[in-house]
């Protein structure tokens, strides 16, 4: 079941600028206001840019407090857990003030408790005005307090209530004088760890590392790379590196060891990473082409190697030709 059933949700209302936090003590109620909040949770657990993370070992009153919440307990718990963030976000006047949901959800058989941090940004609007019988339109600053669904949330937490995994999507911010991320370092307390963009990114960027040594313009061979990547993706989105690194480089043992060196030096020490469903559609997308002449062109990954459709060939002057056969329409747009 994919469907996001939300059971109980609240609004606390997490603003810095008066200087104290607002706390609802009722539960939000169950209309229209709840279908926008489930959009928005089922886009983000989506989202590549989220991280799953464990508590460190130790004491954490907010991991306490999140294996206590129950339906009685909602209220204040959520009252404590939004003091807590209010708290780190008044010490570091860098970090937006927001509106925060805290929402217990039913998804895919588990619950979970959502926090879903609505940033405060600037938009404009018009405002009326009438005197003495003239009416005068005029646009006023002012914060818009929720994302559209077309628009993007920053930041958000996702807590699995039976298993204590989590999710995190956050950004940057200046704590104590250095960039940092202060959902997962100073709040919630987790283990480092990568996002799924973050790690896919990383295992790229190390590819075309190698590929730039011994292949440097090969477009065929950086195609042939990125096709290895999507065929070894398995059914749980995971990529196994040594399985990778002898689909991707399987004619060069050397390249292979370079690749996983490229990984090491960039601090990737695990032997599998975990990407979601929106990068893997990434990578069933076309292949894009950028020549030196301005010729752009966007062929679809699997008919790169294909020369009955495609082929790639190095003339005797060191440039490089692409014939497409057996075209049978053209359109031009």
């Amino acid at each position: 079941m994919n469907e996001i059933i939300i059971e109980k949700s609240i609004l606390h209302i997490l603003d810095t600028s008066i200087g104290t936090h607002i706390l609802s003590d009722r539960v939000l109620p169950a209309d229209e206001s709840t279908d926008f909040f489930s959009r928005h949770i089922e886009k983000l657990l989506g989202d590549s840019e989220l991280k799953e993370c464990r508590f460190e070992e130790g004491d954490n009153p907010v991991r306490a407090l999140i294996e206590s919440i129950s339906d009685e307990s909602f209220v204040p718990s959520t009252h404590q857990l939004a003091a807590k963030l209010y708290g780190i976000m008044a010490s570091n006047p860098e970090i937006p003030s927001a509106d925060v949901i805290f929402a217990v959800f039913r998804y895919q058989n588990d619950r979970f408790l959502g926090i879903v941090k609505f940033n405060y940004k600037e938009a404009y609007t018009h405002s009326l005005s009438s005197m003495e019988g003239i009416t005068a339109a005029s646009v006023i600053k002012h914060k818009a307090l929720f994302a559209n669904d077309s628009q993007k949330v920053d930041e958000c937490i996702f807590i699995n209530l039976n298993s204590l995994d989590i999710k995190i999507k956050e950004k940057k911010y200046e704590i104590n004088g250095q960039k940092d991320h202060y959902l997962s370092s100073l709040y919630m307390r987790t283990r480092p760890a990568r996002s799924y963009k973050e790690q896919f990114r990383l295992i790229e960027k190390s590819a075309e590392q190698v590929l730039k040594k011994y292949y440097a313009g090969d477009s065929l061979k950086t195609a042939e790379v990125k096709t290895a990547i999507k065929n070894n993706v398995d059914r749980n989105l995971e990529i196994d590196i040594d399985d990778l690194s002898k689909a991707a480089f399987h004619d060069s043992p050397d390249m292979q060891a370079q690749y996983k060196q490229e990984l090491s030096q960039k601090g990737f020490t695990e032997k599998k990473i975990k990407i979601n469903q929106q990068i893997y559609n990434e990578l069933e997308r076309n292949h894009k082409i950028i020549t030196d002449i301005g010729i752009k062109m966007e062929i679809p990954s699997d008919l790169m190697k294909d020369k009955n459709k495609v082929e790639f060939f190095v003339n005797q002057d060191g440039t490089m030709s692409i014939l497409v056969k057996n075209i049978n329409e053209v359109k031009s747009r």
